[in-house]
């Protein structure tokens, strides 16, 4: 009896060393292609240290910034007119004509030689305007990491079209096997910079919409004392886990997400004036009673609250 309840003792050890061994096995598997990723990873951490590039991106930020100040010019760069970011959808053309190019050199033979030159030229012109709407949203970018990662884009987006623009006119000057080579090349570059943009937008949250994931606050929530709100005075205040900047003028109430849609920017620290308020980062305006857009470079509206005082509390919830 002793010694089977020893052999069922060893069973059980060894099933939960197999168990460990199992779990343990299991810890270090990876996703596919991890390897390939953590590479990518370390690279794009190396690059954002890097004091050389930032201090670069501040330089070129600044120029730009002189240019392309708060106004009608700086709307039409960042896309306010259509209520979306200018410079992503204008990379697909570049990208798309020089990627078909690409196609065709390699894979459309002698007669497919004019349309792959065509494609050539007008990625190049396309990527006249699409690399000033990336340089506006350069300019407003605010950390470190982020400019530096954003000075090696423009630095490899620049690389790219100096390649393709060579291209073209070897292409045009009846050197087309260097223009193939100097196109290819520039495919090479252009896909490393193109991932370096997306790095940005995906990883950095770099023109995204700073409020889509707050939770509507669909019952009347109160944030704060009336006697707390006087006349002319602007509070920061949570709704339900939301930042919410809440205003009284007049004797109204008019309640925003604090949040600037556009970069995150503190409205609560803007200036006010006029029934407006005006994002301290930049300079994006939005209307205080309905959260309406005013002005760039923010593309969509402000979400903004109803808001009441009842039972001495104020009280907001989402507007519908």
């Amino acid at each position: 009896m002793a010694a089977t309840r020893f052999v069922s003792s060893l069973g059980m050890c060894n099933d939960g060393v197999a168990g460990g061994q199992s779990a343990a096995h299991a810890g270090r598997e990876r996703a596919l292609g991890a390897r390939g990723a953590d590479l990518a990873e370390g690279i794009v951490g190396q690059i954002e240290q890097s004091q050389a590039l930032d201090a670069y991106a501040q330089t070129l930020g600044s120029l730009v910034a002189k240019v392309l100040q708060p106004g009608k010019l700086k709307d039409l760069v960042s896309g306010t007119w259509m209520g979306h970011p200018a410079h992503p959808m204008l990379t697909d053309v570049p990208i798309g004509a020089w990627t078909s190019a690409l196609m065709l050199d390699l894979l459309g033979g002698p007669t497919a030689a004019n349309g792959a030159d065509t494609l050539i030229g007008i990625g190049v012109l396309a990527a006249l305007p699409t690399a000033i709407t990336g340089l506006s949203e350069l300019a407003d970018l605010g950390t470190e990491h982020e400019r530096a990662i954003a000075g090696a884009h423009a630095i490899g987006n620049t690389a790219a079209l100096s390649l393709y623009a060579a291209s073209y006119v070897a292409r045009k000057s009846g050197n087309r096997m260097i223009g193939i080579c100097l196109s290819t090349a520039g495919a090479g570059v252009m896909m490393a910079s193109a991932f370096l943009g997306g790095h940005l937008s995906f990883r950095k949250g770099i023109g995204v919409n700073h409020t889509a994931f707050e939770y509507p606050v669909e019952d009347w929530t109160p944030v704060l004392a009336d006697a707390e709100l006087g006349e002319g005075e602007v509070k920061l205040v949570n709704a339900a886990g939301n930042d919410v900047m809440v205003y009284r003028s007049n004797g109204t109430l008019c309640a925003l997400a604090d949040r600037c849609m556009h970069a995150g920017g503190p409205l609560h620290e803007g200036s006010i004036e006029g029934g407006r308020v005006t994002c301290p980062w930049h300079a994006s305006t939005f209307n205080l009673a309905d959260g309406s857009l005013v002005r760039g470079p923010a593309t969509a509206p402000q979400p903004s609250y109803e808001a009441r005082v009842q039972d001495g509390k104020i009280e907001v919830r989402s507007r519908t």
